[in-house]
């Protein structure tokens, strides 16, 4: 579901449309990152950067942020987002797919727990920003338990349970998206298939059935 560009992208462009931050001075956090990509948005984008993962950053995302020439803008930690060192810090926190590693072997509780140091870490006012993966169709969850090894341990969430989880924010927006694409076995039809999801399926069928969920939570 991480290679469906078309669907997770919506979660950028949703971004910058509701958040009410001023970017070109903004403090973030992004919690997750994995191989760097987006702690690089960010940065293209002037804003302030401290690149997380359990681990610290990864030597791709490094050398990714170099390349860029966005490195003056980045700075590295590693962090647990169950156990966030800061207080009334950022600007906004954002995150791609990491709430289901975090709730892994149905763990709920550190879900919610995670949320909570989120909302401890950002500036009143500040800006959660978050692409998840939702638990999504009948038809989804039957095909990952076919073909995908992490379901076993990964807790996928739903709507409903990401308002719960949201609902000490004093606003919260979000959209969802993404229902064919992941059944396409190639960047190429992942793509096209990406194109018909926001075109048409996502007109057509209900929220609950797509498997992506975008948003923005003010504090």
């Amino acid at each position: 579901e991480n290679e469906d560009i078309q669907n997770w992208s919506v979660a950028l462009q949703y971004w910058m449309e509701r958040t009410a931050q001023d970017l070109s001075s903004v403090n973030t956090l992004e919690i997750g990152a994995g191989r760097g990509g987006l702690s690089l948005w960010a940065a293209l984008n002037g804003m302030k950067v401290l690149c997380t993962d359990l681990q610290g950053a990864s030597k791709e995302a490094i050398e990714k942020h170099k390349k860029f020439g966005v490195s003056h803008l980045v700075e590295y930690e590693a962090l647990n987002a169950l156990s966030i060192p800061y207080s009334d810090k950022f600007d906004v926190v954002f995150f791609k797919s990491v709430l289901g590693g975090i709730g892994s072997f149905n763990n709920k509780a550190n879900q919610v727990k995670a949320i909570n140091e989120i909302y401890k870490s950002l500036k009143k006012g500040g800006e959660l920003w978050f692409a998840e993966n939702l638990k999504a169709s009948p038809l989804h969850r039957f095909a990952r338990r076919l073909f995908v090894e992490r379901v076993n341990s990964w807790r996928y969430v739903t709507i409903q349970e990401m308002k719960e989880f949201l609902s000490v924010f004093s606003e919260v927006e979000y959209r969802t998206a993404g229902f064919l694409s992941v059944f396409g076995i190639n960047s190429f039809q992942r793509s096209v298939l990406g194109k018909i999801d926001r075109i048409i399926v996502d007109k057509l069928f209900p929220e609950s059935w797509r498997y992506i969920i975008i948003g923005v939570a003010r504090k």
